[in-house]
């Protein structure tokens, strides 16, 4: 079996799983189909760049959840790892579908801002003004469009007439309430606001980055006749670059990797890897040094897939 057949195998059995299992874990999926943690979080970050998985913004520890389309819903079984007020948040969006969303406290507007995976802003105009509601993930646009129309455009009931003499002191009142509320709200939500504009600054041109390394690579790539396509990463010990040489098969391109290092470690192949399979190209790595020992296994595993190096600095 080649390694590309290999590749793809993995692929499937990880959204197998999934589509079984609804949202998971990168190492319960690593634990069930027998690939370390370190090529199961490279794969299924692939996976996520061709769009066949999603990620979710909440953490289960430090680690996300990966999904399929159609699995949102299964997202609420985890929803006891928010925190209080997101879990509050969660919880009054779902018992209400629809919330307007200055219609709530200061810091249920926070938490409803930071609950992505369930709750999804929609900004209307309504008379001139701009209004936020927030929609339950699981909620159409339809029905959301419907619920926000009944919302801005209740059934009007004929409301009693107040005295003359109790209208002023209530209005008094809720002015000062709704003065208080807001600048609540804006202390609250400073996080949120546009940076301010700072006054325009003379355009100086930056200054290109610059080492003994970089300028080495370089001549090194002139000297094998590599073509430098599209410069991706330039940093004064790392270089990334679209390239192309001629072979007796005509013009090739890679994904050039170079670094300033004395050992070339697995997560450095698997970065490669990914990166160059994301651009549908061979990957190739130059580095003063050699591939570690225990990156050698892999690397010869994927030999026909990336390609390594050692030059002289």
């Amino acid at each position: 079996m080649s390694n590309m057949q290999k590749l793809l195998q993995t692929k499937e059995k990880i959204i197998d799983f999934i589509k079984q299992k609804g949202p998971e874990l990168p190492v319960r999926i690593a634990n069930s189909i027998g690939v370390s943690n370190l090529f199961t979080a490279a794969f299924m970050s692939e996976l996520v760049s061709e769009q066949k998985l999603k990620i979710s913004s909440m953490r289960i520890g430090s680690s996300p959840l990966y999904y399929i389309t159609g699995q949102e819903e299964q997202l609420q079984k985890y929803t006891d790892y928010l925190n209080h007020k997101e879990k509050e948040a969660f919880n009054l969006l779902k018992q209400n579908t629809i919330l307007q969303d200055s219609e709530q406290e200061p810091a249920i507007r926070v938490a409803l801002r930071s609950i992505k995976d369930f709750a999804v802003p929609i900004q209307i105009k309504d008379k001139e003004e701009i209004k936020i509601f927030w929609k339950i993930h699981t909620l159409s646009n339809e029905e959301a469009k419907q619920k926000i129309e009944q919302i801005l455009n209740p059934i009007k009931q004929k409301p009693a007439v107040p005295q003359e003499k109790e209208i002023a002191p209530i209005k008094e009142i809720k002015q000062e309430e709704s003065k208080k509320a807001e600048k609540k709200v804006e202390a609250t939500l400073d996080i949120f606001a546009a940076p301010k504009e700072k006054p325009a600054k003379k355009d100086k041109t930056p200054k290109p980055i610059t080492s003994e390394f970089l300028t080495n690579i370089k001549s090194i790539l002139e000297e094998k006749n590599f073509e430098i396509l599209v410069e991706l990463l330039v940093k004064k010990k790392e270089y990334s670059a679209k390239v192309r040489t001629d072979t007796h098969l005509g013009k090739q391109e890679f994904y050039l990797t170079a670094k300033d290092k004395k050992k070339i470690t697995t997560e450095d192949i698997v970065s490669a890897l990914q990166k160059s399979q994301a651009e549908k190209m061979p990957a190739l790595i130059l580095s003063p040094g050699e591939i570690d020992k225990k990156a050698q296994d892999y690397y010869k595993e994927w030999r026909n897939l990336i390609k390594h190096e050692k030059i002289r600095i």
